[in-house]
């Protein structure tokens, strides 16, 4: 049997990613009609749950001893992600879910953003910091806030989940030292299950909770949570990096297709559609996104050092 050429499984690689980024959409797109403090808990409890039933299936148990300082890599990834999970929900409601990704965009590329600032004087600083501008100019076309219609409770939510999107990123990396990342994930995942369920619980609106709310949620946890973690995974095996993160840049068109497709078909809210100007604003938001991805390791440019002491 020959073997897959590299090209073959390099589009396979990019077709699973952008099936996850499909799934999310997908899954968020269940509950852009529901109350977003209900529907957040059973959609974390199904997908921790998920999670954590693939990690003992794989070998990779998370209930073990860990360190003090995993243990707060955890607690923060948990608080991190109990957060979003009622932003999010929020935030798709009142901006719309290509709305919503395009802010997230900022919060992926805010990761950091202390060295390229320190290189700004650099060619490769210069990429970077173009591209990001680009990236926030695209949101502001988006809300357009200089015709005071901006939705500042759905641009804080989506704020909270960019600020959400850079805490994982950030807590991975330093998890992946401990050479625990897939368990210490799945353990904070759990962890958030409690905390939400005590929210809908203490505060006003626990009574939204039904078993049809309850069910639909949870299928919304197995696309948001689940699914993305099994596509990703699968796609690392079949391709670099550089072209996975390539192709997640395109978060924001394809939420905005989801909910394109959605309002089209009656499915979702008219409110979920997008015109033609929102349309321009998340691409360029997405292209700008996907240049960065492109940018090349800053190089070691030992001359310059030299010239800099």
């Amino acid at each position: 049997m020959s073997p897959i050429p590299e090209w073959h499984r390099r589009l396979a690689g990019a077709a699973l990613v952008v099936a996850g980024l499909t799934a999310v959409a997908v899954g968020y797109a269940f509950v852009t009609g529901v109350p977003a403090l209900a529907a957040a808990a059973p959609m974390q409890l199904a997908g921790a749950a998920a999670l954590v039933a693939v990690t003992l299936l794989t070998g990779r148990s998370p209930f073990r001893r860990y360190d003090r300082g995993m243990w707060m890599l955890i607690a923060r990834l948990a608080a991190g992600n109990a957060i979003v999970a009622i932003a999010y929900i929020y935030a798709a409601q009142r901006l719309t879910l290509g709305g919503a990704a395009a802010v997230v965009v900022i919060g992926m590329l805010s990761v950091g953003f202390a060295e390229i600032w320190r290189h700004r004087r650099t060619s490769w600083g210069l990429k970077h910091l173009g591209g990001r501008a680009l990236v926030l100019a695209g949101v502001l076309m988006f809300n357009q806030p200089w015709h005071g219609q901006a939705d500042l409770l759905g641009l804080a939510c989506a704020a909270a989940c960019a600020a959400g999107a850079w805490n994982v990123v950030t807590v991975l990396g330093r998890m992946k030292a401990y050479g625990l990342v897939d368990q210490g994930a799945t353990v904070a995942n759990s962890l958030a299950v409690p905390v939400l369920f005590g929210l809908v619980s203490a505060l006003p609106g626990g009574g939204w909770m039904t078993w049809d709310l309850f069910l639909l949620a949870g299928l919304a946890g197995l696309f948001t949570l689940f699914l993305p973690v099994l596509l990703l995974n699968a796609a690392i095996r079949r391709s670099p990096e550089r072209d996975i993160g390539a192709i997640q840049s395109l978060s924001s068109p394809v939420h905005a297709m989801v909910a394109q497709i959605g309002a089209a078909t009656g499915l979702l809210g008219h409110g979920q559609g997008t015109t033609p100007a929102e349309w321009a604003a998340v691409m360029l938001t997405a292209g700008a996104a996907f240049a960065i991805s492109l940018i090349a390791e800053r190089p070691h440019d030992h001359g310059g050092a030299a010239r800099r002491r």
